[in-house]
């Protein structure tokens, strides 16, 4: 599917609990005069350390709500760099493992390392883990995952990347696991128009994707999807309005690819 404009009332409600996707505003100039530093940090949240696309307004709630998080679950975040998302799993007393090479990424990189995520975790109460480096580096133990998620990192990595992360995402995660995916389809680039490649990417075949590994599509519109053959950019197109457009002029895919729960299955 892709992300729609009008977003559900439990999708605002779950931005304003935890600040997404920006963080919560400073409090009046008053009040802000008597909070230290770290408690101002704590008011404006998880989200306000690492810079959002507006997309992040549809993609964050989706994302926490489109399989079931259970306490005690084991989650890998693939990029999550300094964002709150990985917080609020923490939060749900998720053990989190953020896989993320920072300012070493072959693609686009974000500010990540152990200093600064030794910070958060100590300002937010939470333990989140941090690999700072890419995922077949990580030393991650095969079927140790309930759950996988990737929000708008995909389409930055460069191809050799991609197939690597899908391969090594499939192998972590446990039989029946879920592989959560956002993944931008900028209005400026192919099949919208003949450019092939922006600053930040370029549009990925999503079922090339999702077969790069044996997930099966558990969620997630064939039509809205870039790659397979029910895509229709014109389609697309015609129905802008319906869509949640970014700043940056791009729409949000979304899906969920699922790991077999056995070799029968």
């Amino acid at each position: 599917m892709i992300g729609v404009r009008r977003l559900p009332p439990d999708f605002h409600a779950w931005n304003e609990r935890y600040g997404a996707p920006f963080g919560r505003p400073d409090p009046n100039r008053w009040v802000k005069r008597l909070l230290t530093w770290s408690m101002l940090q704590r008011h404006r949240g998880p989200f306000s350390f690492q810079p959002n696309n507006t997309l992040r307004t549809f993609e964050y709630p989706w994302a926490y709500g489109v399989v079931p998080i259970e306490p005690g679950m084991r989650v890998l975040e693939i990029g999550g760099g300094l964002g709150g998302f990985q917080f609020v799993l923490d939060g749900m007393k998720c053990h989190v493992v953020n896989v993320d090479p920072g300012m070493e990424a072959n693609g686009v990189g974000w500010q990540c390392d152990p200093e600064r995520m030794a910070t958060l975790n100590k300002l937010f109460g939470a333990s989140v883990e941090l690999r700072n480096t890419t995922i077949e580096k990580a030393g991650l133990e095969s079927e140790s995952f309930d759950c996988a998620y990737s929000i708008s990192v995909i389409e930055h990595l460069p191809d050799g990347e991609i197939s690597d992360v899908m391969q090594h995402v499939y192998r972590v995660l446990k039989p029946g696991g879920f592989f959560v995916l956002t993944v931008d389809l900028f209005l400026n680039l192919q099949p919208f128009t003949s450019r092939e490649s922006n600053e930040y990417g370029r549009n990925i075949d999503v079922r090339a994707l999702a077969e790069s590994a044996p997930f099966r599509l558990s969620t997630g519109d064939r039509a809205e999807l870039y790659g397979y053959p029910e895509f229709d950019k014109d389609r697309i197109q015609s129905q802008l309005e319906r869509y949640f457009v970014g700043v940056y002029p791009a729409l949000t895919q979304c899906l969920v690819l699922q790991k077999p729960a056995s070799k029968a299955s």
